[in-house]
């Protein structure tokens, strides 16, 4: 076929280790299941005795979650291993330095608006304050925050991180 001809030409000239731009990105999204890493940043106020959750909120333009809020979290790109995406992650969604990374679980999202998406979800401190996004107290989160963040994958860190907090109190 003519058509597939041409597009594995095109596939063959594509620079793997930059970004793709948007509309090639969500065209592949739609016939790949794409890797992600989600850096779920919790820590307790003191002041307020409330657990809060860092989150960025995506341009107004997104193509998918136009002026949501959200995790941090970026994709795997071609040969890249999860030490390149947690420092994208650093240098385009928190302005900081991230200390500690705990892996929680998977997420598994094949109705994800671009197409299928597989998150390494992980519990991250924030080591270095250069923040680009805020900090929410987890019963108070902006209405437009993405709907799977809010439903499952904060929920899923914060049961670890509450019980993390339990078993620290227990070893005073």
């Amino acid at each position: 076929m003519q058509g597939n001809n041409e597009l594995l030409e095109f596939l063959g000239k594509i620079n793997t280790k930059k970004p793709y731009g948007t509309a090639l990105f969500n065209a592949l999204a739609r016939v790949t299941i794409s890797l992600t890493i989600d850096a779920v940043c919790l820590r307790l106020n003191i002041k307020s005795n409330k657990v809060e959750v860092y989150l960025t909120q995506r341009a107004n333009n997104d193509t998918a979650y136009p002026g949501q809020w959200h995790c941090p979290n970026s994709i795997f790109r071609p040969s890249e291993d999860y030490k390149d995406v947690f420092a994208r992650l650093e240098k385009r969604e928190i302005g900081g330095l991230l200390g500690e990374k705990n892996f929680i679980d998977s997420f598994n999202n094949p109705q994800e608006v671009r197409g299928h998406f597989f998150s390494l979800v992980y519990l991250c401190s924030i080591k270095k304050d250069g923040l680009v996004g805020r900090w929410f107290s987890v019963n108070d989160l902006p209405k437009n925050t993405i709907v799977h963040h809010r439903n499952h994958i904060i929920p899923m860190v914060l049961k670890k991180f509450r019980l993390t907090i339990k078993l620290n109190c227990k070893k005073i």
